[in-house]
């Protein structure tokens, strides 16, 4: 539903009148009157109310994380990327309207929708999906998985907590890994230690470890329990000299399929956090129509990591 449509009919009193509302105030007509609409509103403001919007505005304020410190970091991180073989990607600020509500299950409040069919990026791992499909399409669907990764800056609208270090908007570091089903849990064992490797070598370089890895059972199909124990059992063959474990299975949810996981670090105090997550999701089946495509995410906390490290959080 329309949002705009939505609240000009609450604000009538007729809530009968969104369905109507939201027919007629649709794509090109809808953009029309909406640049309109921002046009005379900006043509109102004057310059100390810009001000004031600028120094309350929770969505426009630099982050608190030293800006060349910053970069270097993630720049450290790409290349390591790169080197284990991620192609990485610099993404576009803003992807079609409805990216992570579509075929994820985030709701398109939490996302900031934009004008001329598009969003601002919430979360790039949903845009590495459509970036992998394409790719991928244009292939003609290739049995050699595809990693893509991307260091993006998220802007969320839901309300944050009032925590020294958190923002509307963080970098995070994205990687995903696309390919198809060759039966026997090949594809997911690869792509998963993949992932695992990765993470593992390069905390271990900052000096966070130990590292822990936590898989989650997900979703309702039928092959989850036998994939969470059949990767539990691969991970300690392959890395035996890291932590994989069984966590207890989470409340049913519909954003990962078959398998969840959480990756925790032990900071130079001692403290163990959280800092990345991951999973299989059935997006990229979705966008190609291909049961047979198969999509691995991991997201961690880049610029979450960076502030810890300097004493920022």
């Amino acid at each position: 539903m329309n949002p705009l449509a939505q609240r000009l009919a609450e604000r009538a009193g007729h809530p009968e009148l969104i369905e109507l509302l939201s027919e007629h105030l649709a794509g090109t007509e809808l953009n029309t009157l909406l640049l309109e609409v921002f046009q005379r509103r900006a043509q109102n403001l004057s310059p100390g109310a810009l001000m004031h919007h600028y120094r309350t505005n929770r969505f426009v304020r630099p982050s608190s994380a030293d800006a060349i410190g910053m970069r270097r970091f993630s720049l450290e991180w790409m290349q390591s990327a790169h080197e284990a073989g991620f192609g990485m990607i610099e993404l576009s600020p803003v992807c079609p309207l409805g990216t992570c509500s579509v075929v994820a299950t985030a709701h398109q409040n939490k996302v900031v929708s934009a004008l001329r069919g598009t969003e601002v990026v919430a979360d790039a791992t949903n845009v590495l999906a459509l970036e992998s499909v394409l790719r991928r399409s244009e292939q003609q669907y290739p049995a050699a998985a595809m990693h893509c990764g991307a260091v993006h800056r998220h802007v969320r609208s839901q309300e944050i907590p009032k925590v020294k270090g958190f923002s509307a908007h963080f970098a995070v570091l994205a990687l995903s890994t696309a390919g198809r089903d060759t039966g026997d849990f090949n594809f997911e064992k690869a792509a998963v230690l993949h992932h695992f490797r990765f993470f593992n070598q390069e905390f271990k370089r900052l000096g966070l470890g130990p590292v822990s890895f936590h898989l989650i059972p997900a979703g309702t199909s039928g092959i989850r329990d036998r994939l969470n124990q059949t990767m539990i059992e691969f991970l300690r063959r392959e890395m035996p000299d890291s932590r994989i474990e069984r966590a207890p299975e989470q409340a049913r949810q519909s954003y990962y399929h078959a398998l969840q996981y959480k990756i925790r670090i032990t900071m130079p105090g001692g403290a163990e956090i959280e800092i990345a997550d991951g999973g299989f999701t059935n997006w990229t089946q979705i966008l190609s129509g291909n049961q047979k495509e198969r999509f691995l995410i991991s997201g961690m906390g880049l610029e979450l990591l960076y502030k810890l490290l300097n004493g920022q959080m």
